[in-house]
């Protein structure tokens, strides 16, 4: 992996987790993701797929102590990013264009698990889906859909 060039430091975490076993790695370079306790659990590189494991911080609580719609749809769509991004060649990278998110019931604090999948890669353009369910009872709690514009790295 060292002679790899990655122009996301996402894509890396996604290669070390594969070239360490594919056992759980927490996120590392994106603040974002560390205040969320965000975890790689898995990563289907061929089909583009991937799961996040969430812990998210006290922060994100609103005022009737549930999850804020922000932070939901955010494990949302790193899980479809990642997703694109496990799909991609090393190099590449993505960027969310549009995003859609269904809100299905309440988010308490707690733990959660995202599955973010590739539906269809274009050249220039993702099409992915999500959904997010509490990890104890497997409730799901959102989904969402998302198009992520596709940056291929230049030809060398």
């Amino acid at each position: 992996m060292s002679t790899l060039r990655f122009a996301n430091p996402d894509q890396a975490l996604i290669h070390r987790f594969i070239d360490g076993g594919a056992r759980p790695i927490p996120f590392d370079a994106n603040p974002m993701a560390r205040a969320l306790g965000a975890e790689l659990r898995a990563a289907d590189l061929q089909a583009g797929r991937v799961e996040l494991a969430f812990a998210p911080d006290p922060l994100f609580i609103q005022g009737t102590g549930v999850l804020q719609g922000g932070a939901v749809t955010a494990m949302l769509d790193f899980a479809m990013a990642f997703a694109t991004l496990a799909h991609l060649p090393v190099g590449a990278s993505c960027a969310t264009v549009n995003l859609n998110t269904a809100f299905l019931r309440p988010a308490p604090q707690g733990h959660y698990l995202a599955t973010g999948e590739v539906e269809r890669r274009g050249r220039q353009l993702a099409f992915t889906h999500a959904r997010l369910m509490r990890l104890e009872d497997r409730v799901v709690v959102a989904t969402a859909t998302s198009t992520l514009a596709v940056m291929l790295p230049e030809p060398t």
